[in-house]
């Protein structure tokens, strides 16, 4: 018996002896944990070399308009959304123009800004931002994606029926409403389609920068001004809120190309009092989400997934009823940015000094 247990004895130290054989042996003095760290700890130690030069704060810069808190109020589920996603902390901060917001960006007070596409061309040029996606909103109730929404828009020349103006011709000598110098659809656009529709309107006509484009239809509205420009949806937006009377197309979507005929039509059918639409520009590239540049290149790959999966994300869209494209691939353009030179040809139209522009 006692060879029996004695031969079991030696068995076990032998398979001790080889299992000890096939680790090996830890760095001198150095406690076991750090002899080899697991796939798991690798992971997380490759992760934060990554993200060791994001920023603790993610500053966004947004136009303020006639209600600057309405506006952060409004983009607060999109600031939840982008903090959970980078796993940073996300602050916005209100302008009270767009050069105001570019101004903030070109001085490092914020790292991103949606502020409209022709002051995205401005701050590229002043403040070195950077197009990572271009917004895309809906007015589907409640909010659902829709891949055929194109990624661009209308400024809109608009009236209150019965003022005395019916045509473009009309405009001639009266009181117009722009809406902010860097404005694409409030200012640039409509004043290159007056130009090209044989008007001078800083000659021709006694225009005014409402500030806001709530502000410049609301004015028409109220009398103070016989017409004015605007983008398309603001028209439906304040129709929609009970603010305005407004002759809309039947099939209430925006972004559609409309020709002079049914823009005609629709003006002969529209009640007076009511505002109602006399010309549209060319399609004008939608307001993109433009980052600094210079930020962190991993940082800004990661604004940008988070910006391109909103579409996939059915909450966020019902709560913002927006999201994001990079449409540059179908377009054949080599980036996004390329897909606001429309801009760039307005201001060489336009004759702009943008350094000028940017620092009104």
């Amino acid at each position: 018996m006692k060879a029996k247990y004695f031969s079991v004895w030696l068995v076990l130290v032998l398979m001790t002896l080889l299992s000890a054989a096939c680790v090996a042996p830890a760095p001198a003095g150095a406690p076991a944990s750090e002899a080899a760290p697991t796939a798991a700890e690798s992971a997380d130690a490759g992760e934060s070399d990554e993200r060791a030069d994001w920023p603790e704060v993610f500053r966004l810069g947004l136009f303020g308009g006639d209600d600057a808190e309405q506006v952060l109020e409004n983009n607060q589920p999109f600031a939840d959304y982008m903090a959970e996603r980078l796993g940073v902390e996300v602050d916005m901060f209100t302008g009270t123009s767009y050069t105001a917001v570019i101004e903030a960006m070109r001085a490092d007070r914020v790292d991103a800004m949606q502020v409209g596409p022709f002051a995205y061309v401005l701050a590229v040029q002043e403040a070195g931002a950077e197009a990572l996606g271009a917004g895309i909103s809906t007015r589907a109730e409640p909010a659902v994606f829709d891949p055929t929404l194109p990624a661009h828009y209308y400024s809109i020349i608009f009236t209150k029926k019965g003022s005395g103006i019916e045509t473009i011709e009309d405009l001639r000598g009266q009181d117009f409403n722009f809406v902010d110098p860097a404005s694409t659809s409030g200012h640039l656009a409509p004043k290159t389609l007056l130009f090209q529709m044989g008007i001078n309107p800083d000659e021709e006509m006694q225009t005014v920068f409402a500030g806001s484009h709530p502000t410049a239809v609301i004015s028409v509205w109220n009398d103070k001004a016989p017409a004015g420009a605007t983008h398309e949806s603001n028209l439906y937006r304040l129709r929609d809120e009970g603010q305005i009377d407004f002759c809309g197309f039947e099939d209430n979507q925006t972004g559609k190309e409309r020709s002079e005929v049914e823009l005609r039509a629709l003006y002969e059918s529209c009640p007076e009092g009511h505002i109602v639409m006399l010309a549209m520009t060319d399609p004008i590239p939608n307001t993109p989400f433009a980052i600094r540049s210079n930020m962190p290149a991993s940082f800004k790959a990661a604004v940008k997934e988070a910006l391109l999966d909103i579409q996939n994300n059915p909450e966020m869209i019902e709560a913002t009823a927006r999201w994001y494209v990079d449409p540059s691939a179908e377009l054949g353009l080599e980036t996004l940015d390329q897909y606001y030179n429309s801009l760039r040809d307005i201001a060489g139209l336009l004759d702009l000094d943008l350094q000028e522009l940017a620092n009104q």
